[in-house]
């Protein structure tokens, strides 16, 4: 997957752009408020129809604007052309001038791998944002997984309402919900295990001494199925009103040198696992699907020393992908005849 052309229209301080790049790394530079992070917020935009900044419209579009356009020409099995408008109360998304009503259909088009600056809280935060990177990973390889996804979720909605509502009525959902839940797991475990495979091996591609080790938890006691769980939970869900076991409450354990905790470790470091985690779900991507991801790395060189800087700038290289990084200061020196460099200040692209 590359893009090889991008326009845009009232962009946060990008008034209009007209960019091409390069299918291997595109290195961004400019300074502090140059509207780096704004080219990488539109790509991200073609991928999953919102920003990674922020939630809300207003701080996205232009001041003074009521709307912002984007528009791609990309390249998988061909040519393909992504246009993108958004106003405060609507996104108008097309692909090869056909509307298109749901946003999963540019996201199965334009796979992306985005790091940023607060991307360590896959690291330090709940649950749900390690569950958010398996669900994406699991999405782009499994065909059968929104479809899995979505039965899951309805009937764990019915359920919960009835846990408050008609609390006798609940015992005739425990099978519907196990076994939509038990579809679920099965596709995230064989997913997961694909996942920590290839991680290991970017560990070591990055140079990373200590020892990780990355463990799944489903949701509910091994040993048991979740109808199981369920019907011996019954009793304590009614009384919390919410279901408490099932893929809803799964997670992802990370140990570092047998500790949970990588509070004791700099953010350089937590930087380069991150980083190894997105390497690993990018590379088993293209393994299992056929197609690059697009990586997106915004403020690479924060909190990274030079060594560590250049070892992670040779993998993405290494990996194929066609990379966009953004940082206030000159590129590194070429790792290969596609990097192409891109001056941007004041939201104008020199």
């Amino acid at each position: 997957m590359t893009i090889n052309r991008l326009t845009i229209h009232h962009l946060r301080n990008i008034t209009e752009a007209d960019v091409q790049f390069s299918p291997g790394i595109n290195y961004i530079s400019g300074k502090n408020g140059s509207g780096k992070s704004s080219l990488l917020e539109a790509i991200y935009m073609l991928g999953r129809g919102r920003s990674f900044r922020t939630t809300r419209f207003g701080p996205v579009v232009q001041h003074g604007e009521r709307s912002l356009t984007l528009f791609a020409n990309t390249h998988t099995d061909r040519e393909h052309r992504i246009g993108i408008q958004k106003s405060g109360s609507q996104t108008e998304i097309k692909v090869d001038g056909q509307r298109i009503n749901q946003v999963s259909t540019i996201a199965k088009m334009t796979p992306l791998q985005i790091l940023t600056p607060l991307s360590h809280e896959i690291l330090e935060r709940g649950p749900e944002y390690r569950r958010r990177f398996i669900e994406w990973g699991v999405f782009h390889v499994e065909h059968a997984y929104y479809e899995t996804y979505k039965k899951f979720y309805k009937a764990l909605r019915q359920r919960n309402h009835l846990l408050r509502s008609k609390p006798s009525t609940v015992g005739s959902w425990n099978r519907i919900v196990g076994s939509s839940g038990e579809s679920l797991n099965s596709l995230r475990e064989i997913y997961f295990k694909h996942l920590n495979e290839q991680f290991q091996k970017e560990l070591g591609f990055l140079q990373i001494g200590a020892s990780i080790a990355m463990t799944w938890k489903r949701g509910w006691d091994d040993g048991i199925s979740l109808v199981e769980a369920l019907q011996q939970k019954e009793s304590s869900d009614i009384r919390q009103g919410f279901t408490q076991n099932g893929p809803q409450r799964a997670d992802i354990k990370l140990a570092y040198d047998g500790r949970s905790a990588f509070t004791s470790i700099s953010r350089g470091q937590q930087k380069m696992i991150i980083s190894a985690l997105h390497l690993a779900q990018a590379a088993i991507t293209e393994h299992l699907t056929g197609i690059y991801p697009i990586l997106l790395l915004d403020d690479l060189v924060s909190e990274l020393d030079d060594a560590n800087r250049r070892i992670l700038m040779n993998r993405i290289a290494g990996l194929g992908c066609q990379a966009f990084i953004t940082a206030t200061d000159a590129p590194l020196s070429a790792t290969n005849e596609d990097t192409h460099h891109i001056k941007i200040d004041g939201g104008r692209i020199l």
